[in-house]
């Protein structure tokens, strides 16, 4: 798995991870007309891409909050499209940008339920989601997509651009898509008011979602821009609304140059664990053992931390990072220092194998992280002192 490059300074400081070195900057001068190109050096950090600046929105900037519930899922749907965009376009030859080819209107058109008839425009399509009359099957189940109860197994599509530069100016040589899938169905009995829950199997979403891809694509080949560009796809399966654990990608496809047909399929081995856990013991058989004795230690010499979260991410089988979230309360400065002093100190009773991210914040602010990274010293990054 190719390491990642840097994402961006700024959202770096929005996610609170740890504050890197301030990097090099070329500027590349252009036409007065055009905005000035600034390239960032990959020597800050090597967990993202680097991302092409001045940084641009995309047209679709905070729909997405609309679409997934879960703020888990939105976060890791984002940093996993970006993991796994490095295995078909090289961090050392790409700069990441916010997809700017999916309208606002484009995405809404498409995530609606499917009208056989659509009227058609560049800014909208027909929705990809099941039409009403749609049968689908959710286990040994059977339901019938009505306007009372309404199926939407498709509930987002998050679009990534990736640029070179040439001539002093970026062009778009690469994009990523990211299909959001929802398993979850509440039906709701006219008769009695109450709710029932279902779930489809991963095989039938897997299913639904390569078919929601092999339309897509077309769709994307007629926008603006698209025509002729390389296309990695995903399908992300969401997790419920209450869940403290993120969903993970199942299957990746790549649409070469210019072509509206996909290759084949490849599963993606990505899953998410809380620790403590018995069910990471066959990724690693010791780290159940350095979180509690890590936990432990926390709890014995600041007993009146409020609460520590934690969570892996095992991916190809091997753990690949390792978040903790630290919600405390500090009444004093020494006593912020002290604590992360001694954070600094116990991170490295884990593996030196992990890429490890501590948050620490109070309920209504954050006081700074801890990370790291796979072989290297902990850096501390300092928000609120």
């Amino acid at each position: 798995m190719k390491k990642l490059t840097l994402l961006f300074l700024g959202t770096m400081l929005l996610l609170i991870a740890c504050r890197p070195p301030i990097p090099d900057v070329e500027q590349i001068a252009i036409d007065a007309e055009q905005a000035t190109i600034i390239t960032l050096s990959n020597e800050a950090t090597d967990a993202y891409f680097r991302t092409a600046l001045p940084f641009v929105s995309s047209p679709t900037r905070g729909l997405i909050y609309g679409s997934i519930t879960n703020r888990a899922d939105i976060e890791q749907v984002e940093q996993s499209l970006l993991r796994l965009a490095t295995d078909f376009f090289n961090p050392d030859d790409y700069y990441f940008r916010e997809g700017q080819f999916l309208t606002r209107d484009f995405v809404i058109s498409i995530l609606r339920s499917n009208n056989p008839e659509p009227e058609l425009t560049s800014e909208s399509a027909t929705g990809l989601n099941p039409a009403f009359g749609t049968e689908l099957t959710f286990g040994s189940l059977a339901f019938e997509n009505t306007p009372d109860n309404v199926i939407r197994p498709l509930a987002y599509v998050l679009e990534q651009n990736f640029v070179v530069v040439h001539n002093d100016a970026f062009h778009l040589e690469g994009v990523a898509i990211a299909i959001a899938l929802n398993p979850y169905f509440r039906e709701i009995n006219q008769a009695t008011g109450w709710d029932y829950h279902h779930r489809m199997t991963n095989e039938e979403l897997i299913e639904f979602g390569q078919d929601v891809a092999a339309r897509l694509i077309p769709l994307l080949r007629r926008q603006e821009g698209l025509e002729d560009v390389p296309i990695m796809i995903g399908l992300f399966i969401l997790r419920r609304d209450i869940d403290v654990l993120p969903g993970n990608f199942a299957s990746v496809a790549f649409a070469e140059r210019g072509r509206s047909a996909i290759g084949s399929w490849q599963t993606v081995q990505e899953e998410h664990f809380s620790l403590p856990s018995t069910a990471v013991n066959r990724y690693d058989i010791n780290i159940n053992d350095e979180f509690n004795f890590f936990s432990s230690t926390i709890r014995t010499l600041f007993p009146h931390q409020h609460g520590l979260t934690a969570r892996i991410q095992v991916v190809d089988g091997n753990v690949y990072r390792v978040n903790l979230n630290f919600n405390m309360t500090f009444l004093g400065f020494s006593e912020k220092i002290a604590f992360f002093q001694l954070l600094e100190q116990e991170v490295m009773r884990f593996s030196p194998e992990y890429d490890i991210r501590i948050i620490v914040r109070s309920p209504d602010t954050p006081h700074g992280s801890v990370v790291r990274r796979p072989h290297s010293e902990p850096s501390v990054m300092r928000i609120s002192w």
